[in-house]
């Protein structure tokens, strides 16, 4: 068998890839991966959609793109793995473990400290050889009928028609980046996905001002609300008139991520009682310890609050050693031993800094756990 890769996707890769991946994930359906997916596999993001071909037939993708990501006065890069694939004529030959690390290697190229994924759990124990750790429901979900259309108020605003949503996208990211941030999206990108297949955004007006917007998808990638920012009332506005044109057995699934949010508050002052805790298969791999823990400093001295305590964290399967000393001038950080030392592995780490998944429980250690869990909001709208 003649192998071609793990390497970067080409243009002319680019229809077998998503003919793959649709076989595997889009199987009779409407839906296309390319245009549900478009930032990934546009042609300034072919480098890093890896690929296997043998006999030069396409038997593995695992594609992903970066992100920066704002929160908490900390900046970060992460690496979103899209959906992957691998042929069912091909499978069991390590093919698409290759490609992920392939990504991973990338991913260290260009630099980038952590990667995230959403799967299933039986999927679990593959990406745990790649490094990657199921960590806890990064939000909770409210799940709606048209009969709760009358808890929520209309307060009188006008919904812009939906066909004019990229008229307001510099409107939309103001709002946007009011609220905690997460990965920090440019107006082209936010164009992009404001204009995915199935999607709806909603812009109330004041006095033909944006003032909230919330992004519905009836797709099955990006299921219900998708994204909502601005004024809380105007949002309530936007959520009765959604559910009351809903039909009557339709479900309106809405994700808030683990922070505050205008969202959030208003859900929690309409609506408390119908917040349920959202278990998913989110997945995360520190891909440089030093790296995240650096750029977590500004949340991390916060956290510590005026504490003075010393100690260190070395992963063996990544030869990694950290230490943090938090003293009256901040948070001093190297790569010494102290005498509180800690030894883990990366998949322990992932659990302690972004707490553990049910499925993968762990006791976080006691310097660590007065810490973390840190969490970061990613919209169900930037799943990439």
């Amino acid at each position: 068998m003649q192998i071609d890769g793990p390497r970067g996707c080409r243009p002319g890769d680019r229809d077998d890839v998503v003919a793959l991946i649709d076989s595997i994930f889009r199987s009779g359906s409407q839906q296309n991966i390319r245009t549900d997916y478009p930032l990934v596999y546009r042609d300034d993001n072919l480098e890093n959609v890896r690929i296997i071909r043998a006999d030069g037939k396409l038997v593995a993708v695992v594609p992903f793109i970066p992100w920066t990501t704002r929160h908490e006065n900390c900046e970060l890069r992460v690496g979103i793995i899209s959906p992957t694939g691998t042929h069912p004529g091909f499978r069991g030959h390590g093919f698409g473990l290759q490609c992920l690390n392939s990504c991973l290697e990338r991913m260290n190229e260009l630099g980038i400290e952590l990667s995230v994924l959403w799967t299933l759990v039986p999927t679990f124990r593959f990406y745990n050889r790649g490094g990657f750790q199921a960590v806890r429901g990064q939000g909770s979900q409210f799940s709606l009928t048209r009969n709760q259309s009358g808890w929520f108020q209309d307060h009188g605003e006008t919904i812009a028609p939906p066909g004019d949503v990229h008229n307001y996208i510099p409107a939309l990211q103001r709002l946007r980046h009011a609220e905690p941030v997460g990965l920090v999206r440019n107006g082209d990108r936010a164009s992009v996905l404001h204009g995915l297949p199935l999607l709806t955004t909603y812009v109330a007006l004041r006095d033909d001002k944006p003032v909230a917007y919330l992004a519905y998808s009836r797709s099955t990638n990006k299921p219900g609300v998708a994204e909502a920012a601005g004024d809380e009332l105007a949002l309530e506005t936007i959520m009765h008139r959604l559910l009351a044109a809903m039909e009557t057995e339709a479900i309106v699934h809405i994700f808030c991520p683990l922070c505050d949010s205008s969202l959030s508050r208003m859900l929690d002052r309409v609506c408390h009682g119908e917040r349920e805790p959202f278990v998913e298969g989110t997945m995360f791999r520190i891909n440089h310890v030093p790296g995240l823990f650096r750029a977590l400093s500004p949340w991390l001295q916060r956290r510590a609050a005026g504490q003075t305590m010393a100690f260190s964290v070395a992963v063996a399967d990544t030869n990694e050693t950290v230490s943090l000393e938090f003293g009256r001038d901040g948070l001093v950080m190297g790569d010494q031993r102290q005498k509180t030392h800690l030894e883990m592995s990366r998949l322990d780490l992932s659990s302690a800094v972004f707490g553990a998944h049910p499925c993968r429980p762990f006791d976080v250690p006691k310097p660590l756990a007065s810490l973390f869990p840190f969490h970061f909001p990613i919209s169900i709208l930037d799943r990439s």
